[in-house]
């Protein structure tokens, strides 16, 4: 839960987990800068990523930000928050000009990154939360987030 102005906001998240077969450097030096347009690809109803423009950094340092364009003509703003080279990145997303803009004030991403002992396996985390626009919106953010985004997430 988060505090907006005195105010308890509900957030719902969504998690997901691999593990692949490469270093921890390797993993995270492919996944970071990654060009979002090639993983983030659609489902459902949720717009693929077609681009980004006015990226600012190499995107490998909190402060950084980025317009993240999406496939029905949508954008929403990214930042980075924290930038912790090889284990772990965040990210807040805000300020969604698409239907998200009625739903979600905001969203929180990060990534954990954790090479396995005696190991080349990285196990990778990737949790995402939403943060309801209203209260009453709640339920209709969790269910998108934990089923639609999910699956989104999955798939990237």
């Amino acid at each position: 839960m988060k505090k907006n102005q005195g105010v308890v906001m509900r957030s719902a998240t969504a998690e997901v987990h691999i593990t692949i077969d490469a270093s921890q450097i390797e993993s995270f030096e492919r996944i970071v800068p990654i060009e979002l347009s090639s993983i983030f690809t659609g489902y459902g109803p949720l717009p693929r990523v077609v681009g980004t423009q006015d990226q600012t950094g190499n995107w490998d340092g909190a402060g950084q930000s980025r317009t993240v364009l999406l496939s029905d003509g949508s954008s929403a703003q990214e930042a980075l928050t924290d930038y912790q080279y090889p284990a772990y990145f965040a990210y807040t997303v805000n300020e969604f000009t698409g239907v998200l803009r009625f739903l979600a004030k905001e969203a929180h991403g990060q990534w954990w990154f954790e090479q396995l002992p005696g190991t080349r396996t990285t196990s990778i985390r990737w949790k995402y939360e939403f943060i309801s626009r209203k209260r009453w919106l709640e339920p209709v953010v969790c269910l998108i987030t934990q089923h639609l985004w999910k699956a989104y997430m999955g798939k990237a």
